[in-house]
């Protein structure tokens, strides 16, 4: 089993100091991932064009979560890079074709898999909400993964996994709320909040409610599907695009979700439709582990779960080439801990994290 953990940090201040402490810290990670970004931009765009449509993504974002653009500011006079190409880095959904109008199917610099699978009550032992996740992308990332544990303002804290300090991929808060979810491919990308900031949106949540509104944001640019969830065993998985979103509220204590649209009325929104496959088959593959192992589902069993190898090497426990798991994470939303594994889950050593429960301040 790999021993090695991934690399921990810490920030807290305001939303500016938070950004300005992490883009010391992760100078060179930042420095790669830019470059590497503006290596791998899609066929027939120029670096020009994207810090256009940049631009425009920044001005809707500026509308809607100031403190977000300011913390991402401080991002970048930390790791002393030019704030419009920080910015653009967390535009990701403008390296995929359907931002410019293509339907040529190509693989982004960072290529998203991830599966998740969620379980409550009478479905887990003690009762508790678990949520796990795999995050599956280009294996070169697993170099730039951080954890972070940041206190940002006057929000919750919230513990979560970063590719390079550009946004977030998976985590959860003090107050209780887990953000995990899988990439899709929609159709109607356009300019907007981009899906990170909602993401890291969902993680300064104080209630289920906020978590889902930032889901639910109107004028974004593309969407995940969010998977939320609470403490008090409320879970959504929030399919969503640029300009619609289905709610999935989780049925007979278990959810799981991969990579393609479930809902009816999402499924015209799938870009690659003839790309999917995989992804069905690690959805159907989680439901029948959650379904096999209900009443025992615990984050110890998960570890396993996480693990595991039908249709490898495009397995939950994905070995595949181009898009290989690289970290994975479960989550006790009733302890406020997560178990956090970098690599394959097959080989991986889980390391603990806890928050401190947060307690809303006096007469709020």
């Amino acid at each position: 089993m790999a021993a090695k953990s991934i690399p921990f940090f810490k920030a807290s201040g305001t939303y500016r100091q938070v950004g300005l402490q992490i883009g010391e810290k992760l100078r060179p990670q930042l420095r790669r991932m830019l470059s590497w970004m503006r290596d791998s931009l899609p066929p027939g765009v120029t670096w020009e064009d994207m810090l256009l449509k940049g631009r425009l993504c920044l001005a809707h974002s500026r509308s809607v979560y100031p403190h977000f653009v300011e913390e991402l500011q401080g991002l970048a006079e930390g790791a002393d890079l030019p704030f419009e190409e920080v910015f653009l880095g967390v535009c990701e959904e403008l390296w995929e074709p359907a931002a410019w109008g293509n339907a040529v199917s190509v693989v982004p610099p960072l290529a998203r898999g991830c599966t998740d699978m969620a379980a409550r009550g009478r479905a887990t032992v003690g009762g508790h909400t678990l949520v796990a996740h795999t995050n599956d992308t280009s294996p070169e990332a697993e170099d730039y993964l951080t954890v972070l544990q940041v206190q940002a303002g006057d929000d919750p804290e919230f513990l979560a996994v970063t590719i390079g300090g550009l946004g977030f991929s998976a985590g959860f808060n003090a107050a209780g709320i887990s953000m995990t979810g899988n990439a899709v491919s929609c159709r109607d990308i356009r300019p907007g909040v981009p899906r990170l900031l909602i993401a890291r949106a969902i993680l300064a949540a104080r209630t289920l409610g906020q978590a889902m509104d930032a889901c639910l944001l109107p004028v974004r640019a593309s969407n995940y599907n969010n998977v939320i969830a609470n403490a008090d065993g409320e879970v959504y998985s929030m399919e969503g695009s640029a300009t619609d979103c289905e709610p999935i509220y989780i049925e007979g204590n278990i959810m799981a979700h991969s990579n393609h649209y479930l809902s009816p009325p999402m499924r015209p929104f799938e870009a690659n439709p003839h790309r999917i496959g995989n992804s069905i088959i690690r959805y159907h593959r989680a439901r029948r582990l959650l379904r096999d192992h209900y009443g025992k589902l615990s984050p110890a069993l998960f570890q396993r779960l996480l693990a595991d190898h039908a249709n490898y090497p495009g397995s939950i426990c994905k070995h595949n080439g181009t898009s290989v798991t690289v970290f994975s994470i479960i989550i006790d939303l009733n302890e406020r801990c997560a178990w956090i594994g970098r690599g394959r889950p097959c080989q991986t050593t889980y390391f603990e994290y806890r928050l401190t429960p947060w307690e809303p301040p006096q007469g709020r």
